[in-house]
């Protein structure tokens, strides 16, 4: 609807200004608000950076002063907000390809060891304005969690990415090795849930949200992530799988690095995300 409102008094101006086929005064600033009636685009793009290297999976890389392979390197972005200086935010409405973005979600894959494909963008629009900062949440929506994944528009039909119909969707899915054989598999997804059979009803949520500010390039704006903090420490244990919940110490490093509290699944400011930064 907000879309739609704009497409009229957009249209409305440009007839006005066509119409008038005598230059005055004041079509400066009837252009000035033709302009700021339109919503402005949106780019963030996501790298991964291991010892200030370009992220590749499926090959021996150094991050944190250790040897590791990634094989997985993927996750979903939902709620993406740009902020203005004084604290306020606006909506970003992320377009559809229904590939990589569909129902407001956008899967970013920086991998190639699991697909041949990647994804770095997260696109849409926004209205028009100054903004010093971005906010969007690491996850799937509550209201789209806990759908029938064979069913979704893509990306929310990839099975790898879909934890089981109670848990829902892996908001993160990062898969790492030290020696070549035994894998850590980070999967942050929701836990504790009830409400059977939709299973709607969260209580640890494990949807990191995050929040940069600084000199912010709306149209084209490079976010990176911090491999090496990512797994700063973190050593590999007894439970190579790595979940949210399921109280193994060496998780922990893992889940606090996204700002999340592994004790109730938020981010309540217990913990500073600390692999997220405007480039």
């Amino acid at each position: 609807m907000k879309l739609l409102k704009t497409t009229i008094v957009s249209l409305f101006l440009f007839g006005f200004v066509s119409c008038n086929m005598v230059s005055e005064p004041n079509d400066n600033q009837t252009l000035a608000l033709l302009a700021l009636s339109l919503p402005q685009p949106v780019n963030l793009n996501f790298e991964a950076l291991a010892n200030g290297q370009t992220l590749v999976t499926g090959t021996n890389i150094t991050a944190d002063s250790r040897t590791v392979q990634f094989r997985d390197f993927r996750f979903y972005v939902s709620d993406v907000k740009l902020v203005r200086a004084d604290g306020s935010k606006a909506d970003v409405t992320l377009l559809a390809d229904n590939v990589f973005q569909s129902n407001g979600i956008a899967l970013v894959d920086l991998e190639t060891y699991r697909t041949t494909e990647t994804n770095t963008k997260v696109t849409g629009t926004v209205a028009t304005g100054n903004y010093t900062g971005v906010q969007y949440t690491i996850g799937v929506p509550e209201a789209l969690n806990h759908l029938e994944s064979t069913n979704q528009k893509s990306p929310l039909n990839i099975s790898s990415m879909y934890w089981s119909w109670t848990g829902g969707y892996k908001h993160a899915n990062i898969e790492f090795t030290y020696d070549g054989t035994n894998w850590t598999s980070l999967h942050l997804g929701s836990t504790t849930c009830s409400g059977a059979p939709n299973y709607g009803n969260c209580v640890k949520k494990f949807r990191a949200t995050v929040q940069l500010t600084g000199q912010l390039n709306a149209g084209s704006q490079k976010i990176s992530i911090d491999v090496d903090k990512l797994i700063n420490g973190h050593t590999y244990g007894a439970m190579g799988m790595c979940m949210p919940g399921d109280g193994s110490a060496t998780c922990q490093p893992l889940i606090r690095a996204f700002g999340l509290n592994e004790s109730n699944g938020s981010s309540d400011g217990t913990y500073t995300q600390r692999i997220f930064s405007l480039k």
